[in-house]
Order: structure tokens, then sequence, then C-alpha cells
């Protein structure tokens, strides 16, 4: 009895096992190989060597911050030019002086040419501009011949100026003016460069105009043939003399509007930039600035040649009058001398 009860358990159990072993599934066409890979744990996770959470955070967010400051460093040296460089590093420039703060004297002899021009100075024969069959180029080298020379001496006192301006007719120009062409200007220098006080123009007795600068009541009083008119005076404003010394305190291609006065009447000049050039004189060759002061409505106007190396002076001038004659004036001796000297 009891050995066929232990056969009917072991058939029950096996029954059981196979009923179970029938669900489960396996594959042995792909035979690969469990991997394990054993990790060593870092020194500092060691149990009797941990350290407090917060202080590694500290520690490595120092670490990360001297590392990156490191890399921009690096970065800046080899990425950054001369010109790229931090504003603090790039050396600045310094504009030079103003050449006339530094001058005591200037002397400046001239000679001077009258150049009769295509119409040969006949008012009733005027081409506009010289147009037509007038003036061949034979007559254009006879129609210029030298009439005069002038002298012209520029003095600094401190803060005050003084110009003398002498003009002498020679051949026989003499005979038609034996007198001299006398000019005057004085008065103050400042920031803003010459400012005239007085300003005297005289050829013979009866020709003598004078022009009073008033800077406090703003006022400009012009004495001419018993007559005197007055005029509001305007900031910077120059004499006929003053005004071409005014150049070596100020650049002329940003000053090119100037209220000048001959002491005849007093108006605003408008300069107008004409070329750059290399030209020949009798202290060398020179880089020139050419402005002229013209419209074109009339062919009146005054041309510039000012040299660059000595503060814009003017090494040549030419007065062009509305019969298209001009008066030419071409330096011939310039002496210089300087505050230190």
């Amino acid at each position: 009895m009891r050995n066929r009860i232990l056969i009917y358990g072991i058939l029950v159990s096996i029954g059981i096992h196979f009923i179970l072993l029938s669900n489960i599934k396996f594959n042995f066409s792909n035979d690969k190989s469990l991997e394990i890979q054993l990790v060593q744990m870092p020194p500092e996770l060691i149990k009797d060597n941990l350290a407090p959470q917060k202080n590694i955070n500290q520690e490595t967010s120092e670490n990360l911050k001297k590392s990156l400051k490191s890399r921009i460093k690096e970065s800046e040296e080899k990425t950054y030019c001369e010109l790229c460089g931090p504003v603090s590093n790039i050396n600045e420039t310094f504009e030079e002086p103003i050449y006339g703060e530094s001058i005591k004297s200037i002397e400046m002899v001239y000679k001077v040419f009258h150049d009769l021009g295509p119409n040969k100075g006949s008012i009733d024969k005027i081409k506009p501009f010289g147009v037509g069959t007038q003036g061949s180029i034979k007559d254009e080298k006879n129609s210029i011949s030298k009439v005069g020379s002038l002298g012209i001496n520029y003095k600094v006192d401190k803060n005050n100026y003084e110009i003398y301006y002498e003009a002498k007719a020679e051949g026989i120009s003499s005979f038609f003016y034996s007198q001299p062409l006398i000019q005057k200007s004085r008065g103050l220098i400042n920031i803003l460069g010459l400012r005239p006080d007085y300003y005297l123009y005289s050829h013979g007795k009866k020709k003598t105009s004078e022009a009073f600068f008033d800077w406090k009541s703003k006022t400009l009083t012009i004495n001419r043939k018993e007559t005197t008119n007055k005029y509001g005076l305007i900031n910077q404003a120059q004499d006929q003399l003053s005004f071409m010394f005014q150049f070596m305190f100020l650049d002329p291609l940003n000053k090119m509007q100037i209220p000048i006065t001959n002491a005849k009447v007093f108006k605003i000049y408008n300069y107008h930039y004409v070329d750059e050039l290399n030209m020949d004189t009798k202290l060398g060759s020179l880089d020139v600035l050419h402005v002229a002061k013209f419209n074109y409505q009339s062919p009146e106007r005054i041309d510039l040649w000012l040299a660059k190396k000595y503060g814009y002076l003017p090494v040549k001038i030419s007065i062009t009058e509305d019969d298209l004659s001009s008066i030419i004036q071409k330096i011939e001796t310039l002496k210089i001398k300087k505050i230190n000297e």
C-alpha cells in the first residue's frame, strides 16, 4: 500500500515539473558568453575615506573656474590681433601740436606778377573765361609781367600778435603806384587762433580804411572815406590779413566758411577744396593744398596754395578780377623763428 502511494507521488511530481519546464524556451543558436567587467571603487569613495559632498562640489567648482579662465586666456592670446585686443591695450595716437602755437615770428617775401589774361585787361573785350580767338599761347606768355614785391612780418608776444604787410610797385608800375600798399592787423591769440582787434588798409593818404573789432559788444566798426558803418560781429571773424595765418591754427578743410573784412565790407567768404598737388617753389618742392573762393556767376576768384609743411601758410596767391586779369603772388623767402629757438 505504502509503495503504491509513493509511486503515485513520484508520478505527480514528475508531471508538475514537466508542465513547468514546457513553458520555458531556450535559444541555443546565439551562443554568446556573458562578460562581466569589474570596476574598482575610487579611493575617495572608500568607506573609510569619504569626504562630505559639500566640500567635493566646492573644490570641483573652483577647479572648473580656474581651468575655464586659463582656456579663455590662451584662446585670447591666440585669436586676438593687435587691433582686436582690449581698448586699454591699444596705444592711442595723439595729434601733433598746432603749428601756430610754437611760432614766435615769420618773415615772408613774395614776388608780384600781373597777368593781363586772355582779354588783355580790356573790359569791353571780355569773353567768358577767355573763350574765343583772343590770346594765343605766345600772347599769354607775354601778358605776365613782374610788377612788384611784398613783405609780410608776423610777430607774437605772449598772447598778442601783430602783422605788417607792405607791397611796393616796381618797374613801369612804380610810376603809377608810387606809394606802397600798407596793411596792419593786431589782436589776441586764443584757443581758436587769431582774434583781430584792429585792421588798417592804406594806399596813400586818400585811400585809408580802418576796422575795429569790439568783441564785448559783438560790433565791427569800419571807417572809410569819412563814413562809418557798423556790422554785427560774427564769431571767429578775420580781417583780410589775419586770415592768411589763421590756417596755422585750424585745419583749412574743416573751416571753409570764414567771415572776413577788408575794411570796405564784411561778409562770409566760402572757400572750396580744389585739389592737392606737389608744387615747385623757391622753397623747394612742397605738398600743397589748393583752395579757392569763387562762384559760378562771376569770374572773380581768389586761389590759395597752402604748404602743409609750414602749417598751411600760403606760398602762392592768385586774385582774379572781373576782366580775367589777375595778380599773382609767389613766395621767394620764408624765415620762421620758433619760441624755443
